[in-house]
Parts: structure tokens; C-alpha cells; sequence
């Protein structure tokens, strides 16, 4: 019952995230000048629940756009790579890099690949990231089938000789670890123990000086983003909870972390969703910055649920500001900024938004289908 309300409720803020009540999407975006009176705080360092938006700092580190389950091969997904990819070349020198963070296709296939990789190689700018996922290794009972055909393309458009799914490179200099899937189970992932310490590993170089890393997971990590709402009753909405605590571990102990997920079809988030469900598409959890990107090709189903949406993501010396962006319509999203603290943040309060991740499972059902 609790889930169906949860269902219920999401639908109902899937609605007032469309209306002309929470959001301004009637006016093009030529025609209208940036006006962000504040932003949302989604970090657990700070009582205040919004900030002053500054759109430009001195000490900017790096800029990049955000995009994730394009899906090419379902219907009229492959416009929507189009014309985000036409709007970063329009871009370019704003950016540098671009990470598309899972599902490029909608079932794996060769020709899915072949188009979806002839879209974004159109892309003129430097530097982008391509993770895998569940779609991507085929569906139901081809799953995990694809892989070969996944990591071959992947290889071929990025020029690197890499036959696991997890590899790290770099933009500008930072370092972006992608992480993959290794079973063969529909929408779940299983992440070895040999991927998190590699995991570890590039961390611990990436990190030095305090510089920000990026690790991209299709998945998100277990209670974050309210993947129990998003996902509330197929499973697979989130890596299981041991892989989450053992990745946590990992994560937390390196300053300036930011954790890239995809997946949930989520949207971007308003207060209203972090209100009832204390959940947002960016939260910041032991000083980890969670970002889940929403959903480019097939539109999302918790806030926003317009299909184009991605995110432009920049970081700065003692924050960072993730802006929603309309890649079809070129339009910024003013009503879904956010901001998180990074390495000098204060003390974490008493009640922190959102929760934080819990130590042990929550409900005893994980473990069914979470089997390694």
C-alpha cells in the first residue's frame, strides 16, 4: 500500500511540475533573459535551503553538460541526441567535456550503437564520456548479450583498448572514472570487488591536491535520489545495498567525489518532490556530490517529466552549481539550480536534506534479488 500511494504521489508532482504553477516553459529561451533569484541547497552542510546564484566565478575549475538514457532505437529518441549534440557544438567553448551516463540504446543492437555513435560523433567540442547501461546489454533475456557489442563501440569511438566495461580518462586534466556492469541480471548491476578497488585506486591518484573527481554509474547508489519511489516494484532501480556501502566507503574518502548516475527516468527535481519525499536529483551524502541525471529520450516520471532535460554541471573552488537545461530547446530550466558546498563546508546539522545513506539494508527483500 505504501508503495502505491509513494506511485500515486509521484504522479501527482509529475503534473505540478509541468503546470504554469512551478514552472515558466512558455517563453522561448531567446527571449527571455537568466534570472535565478536562488537556488536549491542540496547538500547536508547547511541549514538554509536556498543560496544566492552567481553565474560566473573566478574560480571556475571545469564545466560540463550532463546527459543520460538517450535510448536510440525507441521512437523519435535519436531527435533528441540531435539536437543536444547541435546545441553543445553551438557551445563548445562553454564546456569541456561531456559525460552521457548510460542507455545509449534501447536494446544493445549493432545498428543502435552504430547510430547513436554516429550522432554524438558529430559532437565538435573535446573530451566526451560515454558509460554503459542495462539497456545497452540487451533486454530481459539478452541480457548482458551485448556487452561485447557495447564495449566495442565504446572502444572504437573513444580510441582506447579496454575490454572491461570500467576504465578511467580524463577531462581537463580531472580525472572521471567509469564504472560498469559485470552480471547478466535485467536492470541490476553487479559491481566486483576487483572494480572497486580499481575504483579506489583511481581515486586516490585522481584526488591529489584536493582536485574534484568524477565517478559515472549508470546506477545510482541504494536510498539516494528516491530510486524506492522512482522504482517501487521492479528491482534493479539502484546498485544493491552491500555494493552501496562498500562504494560509500570508498567514496567518502576522498574530498571533492561527484557520483554521476542515470537509470531512474526521475527528472529534475523541484521542492515540492524534496518536501514530500526528501529526495532531489542532487544530494550530497558524507561529502559526496550524487547527481542523477534524468532521462534525454523518453521523458521522466517523478518531477520534470519533459523529455530533452539533462544538466550542465560546473565546479568551482568551494562549490558547485548543477543547472537544469532543455538540450532540445536550448532553454535553461531556472526553476532547478542547485548548489552543493565542497571541501571547506561547515559541520553537517542535526537534520541534513536529504537523509543520509543508512548503514544496513532497510526492507529484508534486497537480498532475493540482489544475489551476487
Amino acid at each position: 500500500m505504501k508503495k502505491l500511494i509513494a506511485v500515486f504521489l509521484a504522479g501527482i508532482i509529475a503534473i505540478f511540475s509541468c503546470s504554469s504553477a512551478f514552472a515558466a516553459f512558455d517563453v522561448p529561451a531567446a527571449e527571455r533573459s537568466r534570472s535565478v533569484p536562488n537556488v536549491m541547497v542540496a547538500d547536508e552542510f547547511r541549514e538554509s535551503d536556498i543560496a544566492e546564484y552567481i553565474p560566473e566565478q573566478s574560480d571556475k575549475i571545469i564545466t560540463i553538460d550532463l546527459i543520460s538514457d538517450v535510448h536510440i532505437g525507441s521512437d523519435g529518441t535519436a531527435s533528441y541526441a540531435r539536437q543536444a549534440v547541435e546545441l553543445m557544438n553551438r557551445e563548445k567553448d562553454q564546456i569541456d567535456g561531456v559525460i552521457v551516463a548510460g542507455d545509449l540504446t534501447q536494446s544493445g543492437y549493432d545498428s543502435e550503437f552504430e547510430e547513436f555513435y554516429s550522432i554524438i560523433g558529430n559532437y565538435k567540442g573535446e573530451n566526451l564520456v560515454t558509460a554503459n547501461g542495462n539497456h545497452d546489454y540487451g533486454r530481459w533475456a539478452q541480457s548482458g548479450q551485448m556487452r561485447p557489442y557495447a564495449i566495442k563501440h565504446r572502444n572504437d569511438y573513444m580510441g582506447i583498448d579496454e575490454q572491461r566495461d570500467y576504465y578511467s580518462t580524463e577531462i581537463k586534466g580531472l580525472k572521471v572514472i567509469v564504472m560498469g556492469n559485470e552480471g547478466n541480471k535485467p536492470n541490476s548491476a553487479y559491481i566486483s570487488n576487483e572494480q572497486l578497488e580499481f575504483v579506489d585506486a583511481e581515486l586516490r591518484d585522481g584526488s591529489q591536491g584536493g582536485k574534484p573527481v568524477f565517478v559515472v554509474c549508470h546506477w545510482p547508489m541504494r536510498n539516494t535520489h528516491g530510486e524506492r519511489i522512482s522504482w517501487p516494484i521492479i528491482p534493479g532501480g539502484a546498485l544493491d545495498s552491500s555494493t552501496t556501502r562498500k562504494l560509500q566507503n570508498i567514496l567518502e574518502k576522498y574530498d571533492n567525489v561527484f557520483y554521476i548516475s542515470g537509470h531512474l527516468h526521475a527528472g529534475l527535481n523541484g521542492r515540492l518532490t524534496r518536501f514530500l519525499f526528501r529526495a532531489c536529483c542532487v544530494e550530497q551524502h558524507g561529502g559526496v556530490t550524487c547527481i542523477n541525471v534524468p532521462c534525454l529520450g523518453q521523458g521522466n516520471h517523478l518531477g520534470l517529466t519533459s523529455k530533452g532535460t539533462g544538466m550542465r554541471l560546473t565546479v568551482y573552488g568551494n562549490k558547485a552549481v548543477i543547472e537544469g537545461r532543455n538540450f532540445s530547446t536550448g532553454e535553461w530550466l531556472d526553476r532547478y539550480v542547485y548548489e552543493v558546498s565542497l571541501n571547506n563546508a561547515a559541520p553537517a546539522v542535526s537534520e541534513p536534506l536529504p537523509a543520509v545513506l543508512p548503514a544496513s539494508p532497510s526492507e529484508p527483500y534486497e537480498d532475493e534479488y540482489y544475489v551476487a
